[in-house]
């Protein structure tokens, strides 16, 4: 069996995003895995219902992965998403604005498995761009 590259469970982790397979979630992510940047999180299916949430109100969304940088046991990730607004997002009704943004995040993997995460994703901007589209 081979074994995969941090970069490489990263890389495959944000396929999720693209393909919608909840399942791999469990391949990708350590049982107890830990997103710093989401309280809520606190394990593998806290972070499938994240997932299923995102999709719900962007079933369109697409990540690129930009950059993957490793240094020691973390990789720290950019890239670029796309998505339409097409189902309720931080309270606000769907909007059919598509949206654009840049995150950045960085990984801890442990045993070929995402074990704890922090995450800048700008919230503000998206909010921003559905809010600035309505206005026109």
């Amino acid at each position: 069996m081979n074994s995969l590259t941090n970069k490489e469970v990263v890389r495959h982790f944000f396929e999720i995003y693209n393909n919608q397979d909840y399942e791999t979630a469990y391949k990708y992510l350590a049982p107890n895995y830990i997103d710093y940047g989401l309280p809520q999180v606190r394990s593998v299916e806290d972070a499938i219902e994240i997932l299923k949430g995102t999709h719900k109100a962007f079933p369109d969304i697409k990540v690129v992965i930009d950059d993957l940088i490793e240094e020691n046991n973390k990789v720290v990730f950019r890239g670029h998403f796309t998505a339409t607004h097409l189902g309720e997002f931080v309270g606000i009704a769907p909007s059919g604005v598509k949206v654009e943004f840049e995150a950045l995040e960085i990984f801890k993997i442990e045993n070929e498995k995402i074990a704890e995460s922090w995450g800048y994703w700008p919230l503000s901007d998206i909010v921003s761009q559905i809010q600035a589209a309505e206005k026109v």
